[in-house]
């Protein structure tokens, strides 16, 4: 150290070294995290687009729709499936971009709500396996009945409550606690509010487009959580060097 360096900047920089150490997981896994988080807009687009068609919302076309095609619904759900499972782990990864005062709260309870509602979200997906299967093996009517009685136990009903929550204030929620933290921007938020607002136009495509749109602003996270990975790790390089 020069000795006209000042003192409070070291301690200062030394500081803020460690906290950032101390606070996150190794690099490897904050990229592992980063790319998890890119992946999910991707794999969770997907399922919903090779989702079996339905002729309506009712209970008796949505299990005719999964038994019609087994591989078109081994496909959407095992895509839907790993797409929660990427996000549920990667968003757990977001607490480590805290810097600073502002955050250290807020966004490890997002983060653990949104990741617990996609654990339960990826789990409900088994369902679809189950559903398709037993259309295919019984009457349509006793189909839909057994699915309406298996979708009416309170057990289910509260997993299924508790999953919903990630698909509609989980994103939100996660992009408002980073922004809080000044991790992201505030202008993130808007694209939720674009995404919901595609469900309301009478368009498969429109309904598509929102379901991404909703869901890219975690590609700007994990973009974030790889920059900052990699940062670390030439930092680490040019110490050793």
């Amino acid at each position: 150290m020069s000795l006209t360096t000042d003192p409070t900047t070291v301690l200062a920089t030394g500081a803020h070294r460690s906290a950032d150490e101390a606070a996150g997981a190794p690099a490897f896994v904050r990229i592992a995290a980063g790319l998890a988080l890119v992946a999910f807009p991707l794999l969770f687009t997907a399922g919903i687009a090779t989702s079996p068609p339905q002729a309506s919302d009712s209970t008796a076309d949505y299990v005719a729709s999964l038994g019609a095609d087994p591989s078109l619904t081994a496909l959407s759900a095992g895509l839907l499936h790993y797409s929660w499972v990427a996000f549920a782990l990667g968003v757990l990864a977001t607490i480590g971009l805290v810097r600073g005062p502002r955050g250290r709260v807020v966004v490890p309870v997002a983060a653990i709500l949104a990741s617990f509602s996609a654990i339960q979200l990826s789990g409900l997906l088994l369902s679809d396996w189950f559903t398709g299967a037993v259309a295919r093996a019984v009457p349509l009517e006793a189909a839909g009945a057994l699915t309406e009685g298996v979708w009416g136990d309170p057990w289910v009903t509260t997993w299924q409550l508790s999953g919903q929550v990630v698909g509609f204030v989980g994103i939100p929620l996660v992009i408002a606690a980073l922004a809080r933290a000044g991790v992201v921007s505030w202008w993130l938020l808007a694209a939720p509010v674009i995404g919901f607002a595609g469900f309301f136009v009478p368009l498969p495509a429109a309904i598509l487009v929102g379901m991404f749109v909703s869901s890219a602003p975690m590609i700007v996270v994990g973009v974030r959580l790889i920059r900052r990975a990699s940062a670390r790790v030439r930092r680490e390089e040019l110490a050793a060097a």
